[in-house]
């Protein structure tokens, strides 16, 4: 199992050993992972200068608990510490064993007054306002501050699923359900030329990027030759 002894050090700061593909082929999915976020106070404690308190942070998922950890948030003037405690499972053992997150807090002045709250990476020390909980590692961390880097779910669908995704949300937004994606989206009775031409138009630009994407693909499948 991944944890903190998979991290090499580097001056002070812990930063991760090894870059690409982990061996067990691991990909982290930002989507799977327990997100601290400073921003949703509504889950978690509200950072505010001078304060100590302990309870429970907890995740909801339409509208249905389905994580929680406690927390001690203990903060100065300008600087302060969250503490995180959890117990985490070996996938492949099956062991039961608590960590203990620790993460610094610090501030920043904003222009129109006032403070903002950031949280440091216990590898990195990178400022965020959010960090990620991933299954293999130990500790809350920056999206950064592991190999391979996670990614986002728009990140792993291909610019050609991406046009056709666009071309359907076109065809919806015209009020569309008669059309398919090999012909010109269909003219509702109600709308103006104008404004079906326009939308003809951007159907018809993102026609030809599928075909580029469709044709650089195809071009990648064929067998190369040498000279």
């Amino acid at each position: 199992m991944l944890g903190p002894a998979s991290f090499c050090t580097s001056g002070r700061l812990g930063i991760p050993e090894g870059t690409g593909v982990s061996r067990d082929g691991w990909r982290p999915h930002i989507e799977s992972a327990l997100a601290l976020d400073l921003a949703c106070p509504s889950v978690g404690p509200v950072v505010a200068p001078n304060v100590k308190q302990s309870g429970i942070w907890r995740w909801l998922r339409d509208g249905e608990e389905f994580a929680a950890i406690r927390y001690s948030l203990e903060t100065a003037d300008a600087s302060g510490t969250l503490e995180l405690g959890y117990v985490i499972t070996d996938r492949t053992t099956a062991d039961r064993r608590v960590v203990c997150c620790r993460i610094n807090l610090s501030t920043t002045r904003l222009h129109f007054g006032g403070v903002r709250w950031w949280m440091h990476c216990p590898y990195t020390g990178r400022r965020a306002r959010k960090l990620y909980k991933f299954g293999p590692i130990d500790q809350f961390c920056h999206r950064t501050a592991i190999r391979p880097l996670p990614t986002y779910a728009s990140q792993r669908v291909s610019g050609c699923e991406r046009v056709m995704a666009q071309r359907w949300a076109l065809r919806r937004k015209m009020g569309d359900d008669i059309s398919d994606l090999f012909e010109e989206p269909w003219k509702p009775k109600w709308m103006r030329s104008k404004t079906f031409e326009r939308f003809r138009d951007r159907d018809a630009d993102l026609w030809m990027k599928e075909e580029n994407y469709l044709a650089r693909f195809l071009s990648r499948l064929r067998p190369r030759t040498r000279r």
